[in-house]
């Protein structure tokens, strides 16, 4: 279950993200069964992606019996189970399905071949930076991204700008090659990150120790009673003392599954040591997919590192989640993800008008 959310947030470390079907043909044909020993289907990767039981939340009582439409939401009954993945890292698997739902997204956005359509926007007005074509006087075919606000309503909705596709593509791709992708920039970018992921981390254990001296002390407070009522000293009977029992035992098994909670959630979000040589590996691969011509893994590792663009006349501004460059790392450096519920915050790296911009106008 847990490389199922790895491989649609990180990919298998050979490829950017896996989609559902992607994920079920990477577990078919690496011969891993379900629990059943059947074959995966799209159904049951999309059910498991979705199933809040790996947060702790199993829900039943969902639909009824007799017709087997769905309950309102306020019947649904919900029991509290060890939690087995983050909430933070099963909320960014949803917006990321939502993200991709045809309905919201289509689907040339998400599998195109196109570098940066879906994520490159207008700096003036916020709309999309779409593909063009046009002819040239020799009888070339150009492509550029241009604003879609000025495509469909022209210089009155928008005196957005327009841009050679292989200029900016290039553009984007060699500022993060060259100002990202520096194994001391990376370790300055991730530091922070990682210090607060330890520090949280710390927290949890401090928390699961408190929890574990609660049960120890009520376990403590259970037998002094029962050593006086075999000493004769209190009376089994006593309606006081019963109540008295009745609670100490439901604090202590409160604080037992709220601690097994805590230790589920410290072993599904452990700290896992980023080493300089990891940084440096994933530096050099992640430059050289960025070469690629075309889309495919280029794409998908650019994207790993950039989630907006936005285009203004001036400058270039390119904006990424730090969670996101510290899962890539992770799953680029074949080491299982242990990155979940970091909290993602935006890095911003400016390309001011050079020579490459400029070319581009």
């Amino acid at each position: 279950m847990r490389l199922i959310y790895r491989l649609f947030l990180e990919g298998d470390g050979n490829s950017g993200p896996l989609g559902v079907k992607a994920i079920t043909c990477y577990l078919n044909e690496r011969r891993f069964f379900t629990r059943d020993g059947g074959r995966w289907g799209l159904a049951q990767i999309h059910a498991i992606l979705t199933r809040t039981t790996y947060i702790g939340e199993h829900r039943f009582n969902r639909r009824s019996h007799k017709n087997r439409e769905k309950k309102p939401e306020s019947e649904v009954s919900i029991m509290a189970v060890p939690p087995l993945i983050d909430r933070e890292i099963f909320d960014t698997v949803q917006a990321r399905l939502k993200s991709r739902n045809p309905m919201v997204t289509p689907s040339r956005i998400t599998s195109g071949p196109t570098l940066l359509t879906g994520i490159c926007f207008c700096s003036k007005c916020g709309g999309a930076m779409t593909l063009r074509t046009g002819r040239g006087s020799a009888g070339g075919t150009y492509r550029y991204y241009t604003c879609s606000t000025k495509a469909r309503q022209g210089k009155t909705g928008c005196a957005g700008r327009t841009i050679p596709m292989d200029k900016l593509d290039d553009l984007v791709a060699g500022h993060l090659e060259d100002r990202l992708l520096q194994p001391k920039r990376l370790e300055t970018v991730l530091t922070s990150l990682l210090d607060r992921r330890e520090e949280r981390t710390e927290r949890r254990r401090e928390h699961l120790a408190e929890l574990n001296r609660r049960i120890t002390e009520t376990d403590q407070r259970l037998n002094r009673l029962y050593d006086a009522i075999e000493a004769g000293l209190a009376d089994l009977n006593d309606s006081v003392l019963k109540e008295r029992m009745v609670g100490l035992k439901a604090i202590r098994d409160q604080a037992a599954t709220d601690a097994e909670r805590a230790q589920a959630t410290l072993d599904t979000t452990g700290s896992q040591a980023i080493t300089p040589d990891m940084i440096e590996g994933f530096a050099n691969v992640a430059r050289e997919k960025l070469r690629l011509e075309g889309g495919g893994y280029r794409r998908d590792h650019l994207r790993a590192l950039a989630q907006r663009i936005e285009v203004s006349d001036t400058e270039v501004r390119i904006m990424g989640s730090k969670s996101e460059l510290l899962r890539t790392l992770v799953a680029a450096s074949s080491v299982k993800s242990a990155v979940s519920g970091v909290h993602s915050s935006v890095l911003k790296w400016r390309s001011r008008q050079d020579s490459n911009l400029q070319s581009a106008v």
